[in-house]
């Protein structure tokens, strides 16, 4: 069982294993969660560790094909600020923050 399979370099495709209890056609927000702080983690450096994430729903996170980025907006030697985004269609559904310390 997987929750998204990848196509692409940060573009992915839900499987039905992420629906929801509210419509077929819309993702539970943990699977998509869970996307963003790998994200996250992938711009961060290693040595560290995530602090405190928060995820901003944006809108339905529809079941299909998404894509994310990630990059970082506060540099520092011992304390680093992130953002992942996650899309659907040209849109973004999700954001998440995330702040690093050594």
């Amino acid at each position: 069982m997987s929750f998204y399979v990848p196509l692409g370099p940060g573009t992915f495709r839900a499987t039905e294993h992420t629906v929801g209890p509210w419509a077929p056609t819309d993702q539970h927000a943990g699977p998509p969660s869970a996307l963003l702080v790998r994200a996250l983690e992938g711009v961060l450096p290693a040595g560290g560790g995530l602090a405190r994430v928060s995820v901003d729903l944006l809108g339905a996170l529809p079941v299909g094909e998404l894509t994310v980025t990630a990059s970082v907006l506060r540099p520092g030697r011992s304390v680093q600020l992130a953002v992942a985004t996650l899309a659907a269609g040209g849109r973004d559904v999700a954001r998440a923050t995330g702040w690093w310390h050594r």
